[in-house]
C-alpha cells in the first residue's frame, strides 16, 4: 500500500495533525505561487528532504510516489510543451515550435504536482486518522459526523488494497489466465474494478449498520478515547510557516 498510516516516532509523527495541517496548506499555497520552473524544483527537492529525514520516508515509497504522479505530470508537461506561446523559440522542428517559455510554465506546473502530491502522501503517512478526526472536532469544531467520514476513507484504503488482492489469488486459483490485447485488458481492468467496488459496498452497508445500532449521530456530541498532545515548537513551526507563506506571496 502507497498511502497508508504507519506508525514511527519521527519528527513528522510527533507534530500534532492540525499544525501539520496548517503546514501542508501553506506548502500548498507556496507551490501555487512559484511560477518559475527552477523554484519549483528546489521546492520539491527541499519537500522531499523533509519527507526522507524528518518523517522517515524511504525512498522506494517516495519513487512509488513520483512514478505514480508521473503518468499525468509528464504527459501534461509535453502537451503543455507544444501547446503554450513564447518569444524565445527553443526547438523548431518543422510545424512544431517549443518555446523556452512554454518548457517554463510546463516544467513549473508539472513540478508542482510531485509536491503537492508527496507532501499529502508524506501528511498520510505520519499522521494518526484517530488523532485527525479527535482534533478536527475538538479544535476546529468539525461535526464528528463528517470527521468519521474522513477516517472511514482512510481505514477503508488497506481494506480495498486487501479485498483487490484475494481477488486476484481467487483468479489464479480458478486458473485464469493474464489478458492479452487492448480489448482483453480492459475487460479484465472493469470487471476486476467492479468487484472490488462491490465488496466495498458490502463493507460500508456493514458498518452502516453497526454503527445506526450503536447509535450514532443520534447526540450533538460525542466522547473520545484519543487525547492528542500539542507540542508548542509544533504550533510555533506552524506559525513560522505561515509567515513564510505570506512574505512568499508579499514577494511573488
Amino acid at each position: 500500500m502507497l498511502i497508508q498510516y504507519e506508525k514511527g516516532n519521527t519528527l513528522l509523527h510527533r507534530y500534532d495533525p492540525l499544525s501539520k495541517l496548517v503546514i501542508l496548506f501553506c506548502t500548498a499555497v507556496i507551490a501555487m505561487l512559484l511560477d518559475q520552473a527552477w523554484q519549483q524544483a528546489l521546492f520539491l527537492l527541499l519537500c522531499i528532504g523533509q519527507a526522507r529525514f524528518a518523517g522517515r520516508v524511504s525512498g522506494k515509497r517516495l519513487l512509488g510516489g513520483i512514478r505514480l504522479i508521473a503518468i499525468v505530470a509528464v504527459p501534461y508537461f509535453i502537451l503543455t510543451s507544444l501547446t503554450v506561446q513564447g518569444n524565445t523559440v527553443w526547438l523548431q522542428w518543422g510545424p512544431i515550435t517549443v518555446t523556452v517559455e512554454a518548457l517554463n510554465a510546463a516544467g513549473a506546473m508539472s513540478l508542482r504536482m510531485f509536491t503537492l502530491f508527496l507532501t499529502s502522501m508524506a501528511y498520510i503517512l505520519t499522521t494518526d486518522p484517530r488523532e485527525l478526526v479527535a482534533e478536527l472536532t475538538r479544535r476546529l469544531r468539525i461535526p464528528y459526523r463528517f470527521a468519521f467520514g474522513v477516517s472511514a476513507a482512510l481505514t477503508f484504503i488497506p481494506l480495498l488494497e486487501e479485498e483487490g488482492t484475494h481477488i486476484l489469488a481467487a483468479q489464479q486459483v480458478r486458473g485464469h489466465r493474464p489478458p492479452k490485447g487492448l480489448g482483453s485488458r480492459i475487460g479484465y481492468g472493469l470487471k476486476f474494478v467492479s468487484a472490488v467496488l462491490l465488496n466495498a459496498l458490502r463493507r460500508v452497508q456493514q458498518t452502516a449498520g453497526a454503527m445506526e445500532s450503536k447509535g450514532f449521530g443520534a447526540y450533538p456530541d460525542r466522547t473520545y478515547r484519543t487525547e492528542v498532545n500539542i507540542p508548542s515548537w509544533a504550533v510555533a513551526s506552524a506559525v513560522l510557516y505561515v509567515l513564510a507563506t505570506v512574505f512568499v506571496w508579499w514577494i511573488a
